[in-house]
This record gives C-alpha cells, structure tokens and sequence, in this order.
C-alpha cells in the first residue's frame, strides 16, 4: 500500500517533541517548524504476506499460518519524519487528525523547588510505544519493562515523566499518559453511561484510578474504562468526570 506525504507543523512547545524522545539539538531545530512527512496507512490484517528471512521492524505484529505463511498482523497508522542524517523518526499518529493533546491544568504543579518519586504505570500498546521512538519491546518472557514510571516537577514547568524498558533504557513519555484519579459523576450521570443499576449506585461520585493514554490504539478517545473488581469495565465519558489529580495516590507537593 502506497505511503503518502504532506507538510506538517510541529509542535511550537519544547515539551512535546521532547516528549517523543528527540534529542535536544534535534527538538531546538524543528520546534514550530513546518516538515515533510510520510504518511503509512493502515494495513488490516492478512493483507500482506512476510518473508522471516527479512521481517518487518521490531515489534510489527506478525502471525503465522499453520502451513508455515507468515502475514501481518492489523498495522495502524504511521507517520514517520525524516531528519537531516537520514534517521527516521516517528510522530504520533493523532497529532495530524486530533493534533496535540491539550496541557491539563491539573498535570501542573505550584512548588517551590524541584522534586521527583515513581509511580505505578500500565504501558499503551507496542505501536504506542513505537509513535514515540520506544523501540524497547517484552524480552523472551514477556516482561514489559519496569511497571514504574519517574515523575520530576518543577517550578512552572508539565512533569518530566520516564520509564525504564526492559533493555534498561530509560525513555521520556507523555506527562499525560500517567494514570489519572476521576471523580465520576453521580448515580443518573453513570446510568446515561450506560452502568446498570446497581454499579451506578456502587460508583456515584467515586474517586477512582484509571490508566488513560491520549491519542493511543488502546484506549478510548473520549473517555475512561473503569473497573468494577468483579472483571467488567465500563466505558465513562471524560466530559462526565472530573480530574481530580495524576498517579495512584495524592500527589507529593514539594
């Protein structure tokens, strides 16, 4: 399937770009700039067949049939930059259909000097990982890397956030794609999300952690899944909800 290219411009706050792991000289060149990009569309499952002799990059989903045919996996769309050396560099998918996530009030912290702790993370999918330059995957057994991620704030600044992968590597994330505390709205709130009954009356107005990673494959667009303890998730609205703070516990103010 034939790729495509279009101008793009960048994101004019340092965070962002630095947020997908560019180098620093990289980020203060293109920093607002308006670049070339290709553009890989979606290919749907089975559609292409691999050769294991030359396999796709790592971490690409690749299945195998049992006469031995290897075909690609549901592949999302890319979109990938090319810098000066020659280095590809991928930009998350969402930036050109929804463009940046928005900077949420409560990722800012008011100290006064700075500070840092870990926090407990889910990671996104693969792809996710790989829309941010993460080219960390699971070792043989699976292992996702460190279930922790580090928080560093600052004085005016979004939270700095890193995650060790399982190479050791340590890699820059969104600030947002911590795990959020929501209060969900009241019991006939829950109900029009369609909650029965008795989770909606279980729930009302309760404060709740949930892992949420904007603009990615494996979560909503629009809203929250939230655990119930007996094995359901449902799907909440985000307009419904209030953002009551980041991380898994009350954040530590320095």
């Amino acid at each position: 399937m034939a790729s495509t290219t279009q101008q793009f411009t960048l994101p004019a706050e340092k965070f962002r770009l630095e947020e997908i792991n560019m180098p620093e000289e990289l980020v203060a060149a293109l920093e607002g700039q308006s670049v070339g990009v290709e553009i890989l569309p979606e290919v749907p499952p089975r559609t292409l067949r691999i050769d294991l002799d030359d396999p796709p990059a790592v971490g690409v989903s690749v299945f195998v049939d049992d006469d031995g045919t290897a075909w690609n996996g549901h592949w999302p769309v890319r979109v990938v930059y090319t810098g000066p050396d020659g280095r590809e560099w991928r930009l998350p998918r969402h930036w050109l259909s929804d463009g940046v996530s928005p900077v949420i009030e409560a990722s800012r912290y008011e100290v006064t000097h700075a500070s840092g702790w870990t926090e407990s993370w889910v990671p996104p999918t693969l792809w996710d990982l790989g829309d941010i330059n993460i080219n960390d995957v699971p070792g043989p057994g699976g292992a996702p890397g460190a279930p922790e991620i580090e928080v560093r704030v600052a004085p005016g600044e979004v939270p700095k956030v890193f995650w060790r992968g399982p190479s050791g590597a340590l890699w820059r994330i969104p600030h947002d794609w911590r795990r959020r505390r929501i209060k969900l709205p009241d019991r006939d709130g829950l109900l029009r999300n369609g909650l029965p009954p008795d989770k909606a009356e279980e729930f009302a107005n309760r404060i709740v952690a949930v892992n949420y990673h904007p603009g990615s494959l494996c979560c909503l667009p629009d809203g929250y899944r939230v655990r119930d303890g007996d094995g359901g998730k449902w799907p909440v609205k985000a307009v419904d909800c209030v953002v009551v703070g980041y991380g898994d516990e009350t954040e530590k103010y320095a």
